[in-house]
């Protein structure tokens, strides 16, 4: 009786390591797939793209009874526009990638595994806001990982 508990738990020390190899190799490529994405960015109609249907995006320019709705960024007096780009290319993981006298497109990417994601910002002075999305590239869920990043930069703003 005992040999064969033994034998099912060896089966299933094995299963289970392989699951995590299996697992720990699907996070690897995805993490490489977004590294590798060539992702459309820029302001359509003078708007920030559309979040997809997951639930890995925000956007200041979803409606507002929209899961994907985030506040925008007060800037009334364009000081947090002028500080924009200093302050969030600082922060941990973030590139800029493109700048303009009004939209920002930066990166930030995860430390360990080098997950990508994609922010971007739209300075509107006639409403005295920084429009604002911040989307994965990957996957379905985010942990509300994008969420946390424009609270973050609106603090340090």
């Amino acid at each position: 009786m005992l040999s064969i508990l033994k034998k099912v738990m060896s089966v299933v020390l094995v299963i289970i390591v392989l699951l995590i190899a299996a697992m720990t190799g699907m996070f690897i490529k995805l993490a490489a797939d977004s590294r590798a994405m060539n992702v459309p960015s820029g302001l359509v109609d003078g708007s920030l793209r559309q979040c997809p249907a997951s639930p890995n995006c925000v956007s200041s320019e979803a409606p507002a009874d929209d899961s994907h709705y985030i506040a925008p960024i007060a800037d009334a007096d364009g000081s947090r526009w002028a500080t924009l780009v200093a302050t969030v290319g600082a922060m941990a993981g973030a590139e800029l990638v493109t700048a303009g006298d009004n939209y920002a497109h930066f990166t930030f990417s995860t430390p360990l595994l080098g997950f990508v994601d994609d922010v971007e910002f739209h300075h509107q002075p006639a409403r005295q806001a920084i429009a604002v999305r911040s989307a994965s590239r990957v996957g379905y869920g985010d942990m509300n990982t994008n969420r946390k990043r424009i609270d973050a930069i609106r603090a340090a703003l």
